[in-house]
């Protein structure tokens, strides 16, 4: 926890309907107060509802692999906010291994450290820090778990049918 004198709050929860996104900034300071170490995400039971993951929305596309059967970089980082990212040490130092990261449907969703999901976020060149500038509602391109705290990267057509559904929630772990 940040130790500020004030104990930060214990969850952050995702958006409240299409006209109650939350922002990238306000994750980022949720994170920054906890400490990026000392905070997961916790999918909700409805990110697997009637087995589908996501929805089946844009979320759950970006996670099917493609005609050559790779996953994207954006699904695998949403990989390792559902599955986590496993460690494997190098020269005796713990490292995450993001070439390991499952591309299976859990059967139980569990608190995923934010640390691992930032370590795959930035092997492919964005952050759960990512689009602070962003206003509530904006396209979080940049960011899988403001996009899972909202239910897309951004309100479309394409999109219109999960977002402003929570899909997870950050919570503090110690």
């Amino acid at each position: 926890m940040g130790n500020n004198g004030n104990k930060a709050a214990q969850a952050f929860n995702g958006a409240n309907g299409v006209g109650a996104p939350v922002a990238a900034a306000a994750i980022a300071a949720f994170i920054q107060a906890n400490g990026l170490g000392n905070v997961s995400l916790q999918l909700t039971p409805n990110a697997l509802a009637n087995g589908v993951l996501f929805g089946g929305g844009r979320l759950w596309l970006a996670m099917l692999p493609n005609a050559q059967g790779t996953i994207g970089k954006r699904g695998l980082i949403l990989w390792a906010c559902v599955n986590g990212v496993p460690q494997h040490t190098v020269n005796g130092v713990k490292q995450y291994n993001i070439a390991g990261i499952s591309t299976k449907l859990p059967t139980k969703l569990v608190p995923q450290p934010l640390a691992a999901i930032h370590a795959a976020s930035r092997a492919y060149g964005s952050s759960v820090y990512g689009n602070t500038k962003t206003p509530a509602g904006g396209t979080t391109n940049q960011n899988a778990v403001c996009a899972i705290l909202n239910g897309g990267f951004g309100l479309s057509s394409q999109t219109v049918a999960t977002y402003g559904t929570a899909f997870g929630k950050l919570v503090a772990t110690s």
